[in-house]
């Protein structure tokens, strides 16, 4: 433990002890921080010691936080641990920008209205990149740049996309034409359809209007209605789990139908497309179902989603697809709604037709990627960092502006570098701002950066990501170790913020979990808790819905709650500043290899089964 660390520990127990002993626990902390680089005089230092000098002034202990502040640790109230941390003065100046002239609403407004979705490697995701530098160098951060961390081979532009529902019905010569025979056709609109389709997979070359089919369930009913097959959108039948209404299934087995139809198109064989050694038999046998429908030269399928959301992905090998190579073969994910319309009318006897107009656009590369960086510097201790981050890119399905996945946790990220700015902050460890791309396929460059930085990780005292929505952070999850820092941290925005809808305060919750960091949120904080650095995924407390947005069409502005990201940028600006102005790092735990004791037991995070998938 260093000296620094062994003087905080002091101060803490300090607390515990008789009010008598107090002084001279202070005056040995004091003792000990004079020895270091946390010295208690005040950039001063006195003259050696000499045999005719007089006795030396005392030395001045330093100044605990007044306990003025409330912290929570497991649910309840206690005073805030009497730890160093930042200056009482910037603290209020903190609390006062955030409260009164927060700004996080402008930032995510203009993410989500003036760019829209952003999907990793995109046009738009470029966009939002240079856009959040600009607004990080006029506010004066230092250290602005893109932190490149890999390239895509094509880039994939989602234009604007639309399906509607038509019912045909035959128009009939007018009176004195023999017969009044049938010459041609009406098509009614009946309703706009709400679907998505795979990222980096072609589209329609304008719009495509076709007969549904359902899709045949025997050999029989197939050779029923081959002839029907071309220019036919092919409805398949939805699956539906009683219970479950997780959306994820729903997007890998699209993804995977793409890519069996592809692969019998191109002659491609299951090896080379990405698929698990372990699912090559399956994958083989699914490529000789979809067959005869590639043969019958059909639109595209139509399948259903378990509610009233469709959920967006990707194709596997996205990263390193040329454009020409891209799959050609269409499918569309309806909502389930939607489907049971489609469905009824059909049992009506309707002759129901879908128009599809998919405008996606392939522009070759290759093409950089990065995560965008900008640093308040630390006055001590420049090359120690506390990092606060969220994921600047999203998925890109029709109706989707990336909102709260994770336009939310951007723009809190941005305000909280903007309110630390407006208060004149000055920390003695740098503070570094990260928008991370690349989350949603896996964390690259999250994992890219623990990988190309690996020598400086022992600096970092904490890193942050809020990436749960528009929810307020409500708590963090921690070490026994860790609790009286954070607790001393979070302390002063507690009961700074209201919830709108019952007027009860927010607060930040303290739980420790025991002796070692537990894995929680797959997102990018996981890169660095394998690595042995503090990473936290704030809890996020609130009345929001956070599955609603999640990679859906619902994930618009209108979901954003402001009081909760109000405080939520406050929060992380308070947080951060007061753990670079802390005596020491937060302290670290003992890491195992993984399969060996608590390490080994604990489920990948989310997003890593996720992504397999994607990336493969």
């Amino acid at each position: 433990m260093t000296l620094a660390a062994d003087s905080s520990l002091l101060r803490v127990r300090a607390l515990q002890l008789p009010v008598a002993l107090f002084a001279a626990v202070a005056s040995l902390t004091a003792c000990a921080d004079s020895r270091s680089s946390e010295s208690a005089v005040q950039g001063r230092s006195e003259p050696a010691a000499t045999a005719t000098a007089t006795a030396p002034a005392p030395v001045a202990p330093t100044k605990l936080a007044a306990p003025t502040w409330t912290a929570y640790i497991r649910g309840e109230p206690v005073p805030a641990p009497q730890i160093e941390m930042g200056d009482p003065r910037t603290i209020k100046r903190i609390l006062d920008e955030g409260v009164h002239r927060n700004q996080v609403m402008a930032h995510l407004t203009h993410l989500t209205q003036e760019i829209g979705p952003r999907l990793t490697g995109s046009t738009r995701l470029e966009r939002a990149n240079e856009w959040a530098a600009s607004k990080f160098r006029e506010w004066g951060l230092s250290n602005v740049h893109q932190d490149k961390w890999g390239e895509v081979t094509a880039r994939f532009d989602r234009g604007p996309s639309s399906g509607a529902v038509y019912l045909k019905r035959a128009r009939r010569g007018s009176e004195g034409e023999a017969g009044g025979a049938e010459r041609d056709a009406d098509f009614r609109k009946v309703r706009d359809l709400q679907f998505s389709t795979l990222a980096w997979t072609h589209g329609t070359e304008g719009p495509v209007r076709g007969r549904v089919v359902r899709m045949p369930e025997s050999t029989e009913e197939f050779e029923a209605v081959k002839d029907q097959l071309n220019g036919a959108w092919v409805l398949r039948k939805a699956v539906i789990t009683p219970g479950r209404t997780d959306m994820r299934g729903v997007g890998s087995s699209m993804s995977d139908r793409v890519l069996a139809k592809h692969g019998e198109r191109t002659g491609t064989a299951t090896k080379d497309l990405g698929v698990r050694e372990a699912d090559e038999d399956a994958f083989d046998a699914l490529r000789a179902e979809l067959r005869p429908y590639l043969d019958a030269g059909i639109a595209g399928f139509v399948s259903s989603s378990r509610d009233d959301r469709v959920w967006t992905t990707s194709v596997r090998r996205w990263r390193e697809t040329k454009a020409e190579d891209a799959p050609r073969d269409i499918e569309v994910s309806i909502t389930l709604p939607d489907y049971d319309y489609i469905n009824s009318r059909i049992a009506d006897g309707e002759d129901v037709h879908l128009e599809f107009d998919l405008r996606h656009e392939f522009v070759t590369g290759p093409f950089a990627v990065y995560n965008t960086v900008a640093d308040i510097p630390g006055t001590e201790r420049p090359d120690e960092f506390v990092i606060i981050s969220g994921h600047l890119d999203s998925w890109d399905g029709p109706g989707s502006q990336g909102c709260t996945d994770n336009g939310t946790g951007s723009s809190v990220t941005m305000e909280a570098a903007r309110i630390l700015m407006a208060a004149g902050a000055k920390p003695k460890r740098t503070i570094r701002f990260i928008l991370w791309t690349g989350e949603e396929q896996g964390l690259l460059g999250a994992r890219s950066y623990v990988e190309r930085y690996a020598s400086t990780l022992d600096k970092i005292s904490a890193m942050f990501v809020d990436d749960g929505g528009t929810n307020s952070q409500g708590g963090l999850s921690c070490t026994d170790a860790m609790v009286d820092m954070l607790a001393a941290a979070t302390a002063p925005v507690n009961d700074k913020f209201f919830d709108s809808a019952d007027g009860k305060p927010l607060r930040v919750n303290i739980r420790p979990s025991g002796t070692r960091m537990q894995q929680s949120g797959g997102s990018d904080h996981a890169a660095f808790v394998a690595r042995g650095v503090p990473g936290f995924f704030w809890d996020e407390i609130g009345r929001a819905e956070y599955g609603r947005g999640w990679h859906t069409q619902f994930d618009t502005l209108e979901l954003a709650i402001p009081e909760y990201l109000k405080q939520a940028s406050t929060c992380s600006a308070i947080t951060a500043y007061n753990l670079a102005c802390a005596p020491g790092l937060l302290p670290r735990w003992q890491t195992e290899p993984a399969g060996e004791g608590e390490g080994g037991e604990r489920r990948r995070p989310r997003r890593d089964r996720e992504a397999e998938a994607a990336s493969n």
